[in-house]
């Protein structure tokens, strides 16, 4: 807007919670995304750019909170280790991408009735 006036845009951040605690927020969905999407731990790892020490730390809280697995994992030998996701891991990742979805298409709506602030 060249006159001077500054457009306000809404925006939220969303989590998944159980019993008030939370469980799964936009890193911990990355997280597991990029597992499903490489087959490892180490391999979203290396994608995410974070220690392996630190993704084996958020999956063991998601699933501490849960009191469910939300990944299979196979050591690895030779050819790396491997990791799938469970149904619950599957159900929780498409839980998030469902209330994201829906906050984003709220948000949208809601942004363009927004007024500018005038200069």
């Amino acid at each position: 807007m060249g006159d001077g006036s500054l457009r306000l845009e809404a925006k939220a951040k969303v989590w998944l919670e159980v019993s008030g605690e939370p469980v799964l927020g936009e890193g911990g969905y990355q997280l597991l995304r990029a597992v499903e999407e490489t087959g490892s731990i180490m391999g979203a790892c290396k994608r995410l750019n974070i220690s392996y020490r630190k993704a084996l730390n958020y999956v063991r809280k998601i699933e501490a909170r849960l009191g469910r697995r939300v990944l299979m994992t196979k050591r690895g030998g030779r050819g790396g280790g491997e990791a799938k996701l469970t149904e619950d891991g599957k159900t929780l990742l498409r839980a998030f991408e469902l209330v994201k979805g829906a906050v984003r298409e709220a948000l949208e709506r809601a942004s363009v009735q927004l007024p500018a602030l005038s200069s």
